[in-house]
């Protein structure tokens, strides 16, 4: 019998308008990539490989009075200018999250490059840490990748202040309210939404490009 996949990944989508080239330098050079994405406040690369020979990367983030999680992850296949698929872990007891993975798409574009993520993860701290992960997490963790994506998106469509005036963390929280009490996204901003990562439940790849396939698009997120 055959399983439909769990309609619980985080899934984001925007239309940058800028090339390509500079969609994968902002996002994969670790301090452009902090500039937008409000996940994090540190990134860096490790000199340290794992068990399988992929490089590690740290990640930090203050969540608020000084309180620092840390996290780990790796990426596992760069093919530039169009995909990375990566992991991501925590061994930080704040931290819920356990066992992620995921893919950055890049894909040319009228308007510029569509730019797309599709990650999962497991929780850790038993029946609480999912009661925490359903009830809030995971659906901040989605929005605040769509903020960052709609930084991005303003940062590369020529707002060099997008990065440090969205960077607050009150007013990513108005957001953050409006949202969960039904507030769609702006027209042409970035949308995100928990589902399985396949092309028929999005907006603007599905516009853009309604030959393609789902398979590329969920990519290995489990």
């Amino acid at each position: 019998m055959r399983h439909e996949p769990r309609a619980r990944k985080i899934v984001v989508e925007a239309i940058i308008p800028a090339p390509v080239e500079l969609v994968w330098e902002r996002s994969q050079v670790p301090e452009l990539h902090t500039a937008w994405d409000i996940r994090f406040n540190h990134i860096s690369y490790l000199d340290q490989t794992d068990e399988r020979g992929y490089h590690l990367m740290d990640y930090r983030t203050n969540i608020a009075l000084g309180i620092e999680i840390k996290g780990y992850g790796r990426y596992l296949t760069n093919t530039e200018d169009s995909h990375s698929s990566f992991e991501f872990d925590s061994d930080d007891w704040k931290s819920i999250i356990r066992n992620g993975r995921g893919i950055w798409l890049y894909r040319p574009c009228q308007g510029g490059t569509l730019f797309k993520t599709v990650y999962d993860y497991d929780v850790r701290h038993g029946w609480l840490g999912g009661l925490l992960d359903a009830a809030i997490f995971r659906s901040l963790l989605q929005l605040a990748t769509e903020w960052g994506f709609e930084t991005l998106r303003q940062w590369c469509a020529g707002d060099d202040q997008a990065p440090a005036r969205r960077r607050g963390r009150l007013t990513f929280a108005w957001f953050y309210l409006k949202r969960r009490l039904g507030m769609a996204p702006a027209s042409g901003a970035a949308r995100s939404w928990l589902g399985t990562g396949q092309v028929v439940e999005t907006v603007y790849e599905k516009e853009l490009f309604s030959g393609a396939t789902s398979a590329a698009a969920s990519g290995r997120a489990t």
